[in-house]
């Protein structure tokens, strides 16, 4: 029988990715939602609810506050949720035995190189956000040597908030042009495929520290968006914009939160670890098109 595992943050959009994968492959689930553990909970209290997954060997924390922007304007919720509250988990999970996997962001990184981001280059988050990120990485790293911090980027699939295929879409749908941000560049990451490559290395001891994932490719926002709305109309969706116009982040974000140009990741360590080769980003963003986003506008 597989070892049973524990995921935190159960209904949102990785989350749920995760849950899918671990049920498929045969391994008992405890599922914690907010209701079940909020981060923004006591240490206590947090420590409390955890209890009820005491038999889990692996927790997978696939919670936090991901919102860019309200992290810049409230640093201390921030700060509480995305590495605090890990902490506290981490904390938890090292007096109990369990592996602990959090995961992280690109936007550790400042974006500065012309190379991909390899696991060892150092971060220099730009953002409220990412400090945090950086933050929640030290903590869960810090509480044993046997846990694994994933960074990931640009994730789509199932879920709310809707994500960048699902607006690119009902964008297109209703508009005749539309501006999208050309010059940030990096790797959209379906969830489905995160969760079907992470699945192997979840008991594996060798993969521990740091681990860089996304789906294979590079491409900007504006090229992605392009190729959404491409595959939008090969299904049948009436889009009416074919004409998409690249501008710049200072445009689109002003005085928001800071983004990193170029985020994209290497995979060799993942390549290293596995044998594997991560799927490319346009066949999984026309899969997650045909079978999630068309079928809403058809």
């Amino acid at each position: 029988m597989k070892q049973p595992i524990a995921i935190v943050g159960a209904n949102g959009r990785l989350g749920r990715a995760l849950l899918e994968e671990c049920r498929r492959r045969g391994h008992p689930v405890a599922p914690l939602t907010r209701h079940d553990l909020d981060l923004a909970w006591s240490r206590r209290k947090i420590h409390e609810a955890l209890e009820s997954c005491r038999d889990s060997r692996l927790l997978l924390l696939a919670a936090g506050n991901t919102n860019v922007d309200v992290c810049e304007h409230e640093p201390e919720t921030a700060e509480q949720l995305n590495c605090l509250a890990v902490e506290h988990i981490a904390q938890w999970c090292a007096a109990n035995g369990t592996r602990l996997v959090n995961f992280s962001s690109d936007y550790v990184f400042d974006g500065e190189k012309d190379s991909p981001y390899r696991e060892d280059d150092p971060a220099h988050p730009l953002s409220v956000y990412g400090r945090s990120k950086v933050d929640g990485e030290i903590a869960t790293l810090e509480a044993s040597p046997d846990n694994l911090v994933v960074r990931l980027q640009w994730l789509f699939g199932p879920g709310k908030p809707l994500a960048t295929p699902d607006w690119a879409v009902a964008l297109a749908v209703e508009n005749d042009t539309l501006n999208i941000v050309g010059d940030r560049v990096g790797a959209p990451s379906y969830t489905r495929d995160i969760a079907a490559a992470l699945e192997p290395l979840f008991f594996d001891p060798r993969a521990t520290g740091i681990l860089h994932l996304s789906n294979a490719g590079s491409c900007s926002w504006l090229e992605w968006a392009r190729f959404c709305v491409e595959c939008a109309a090969d299904c049948g969706v009436p889009v009416r914009a074919r004409n998409l116009t690249g501008v710049s982040m200072e445009d689109v974000f002003g005085d928001r939160a800071t983004r990193p140009r170029y985020t994209v990741f290497s995979l060799e360590k993942y390549r290293d670890l596995t044998g594997r080769e991560m799927p490319d980003w346009r066949g999984s963003v026309r899969e997650y098109i045909r079978d999630f986003v068309a079928p809403r506008f058809l």
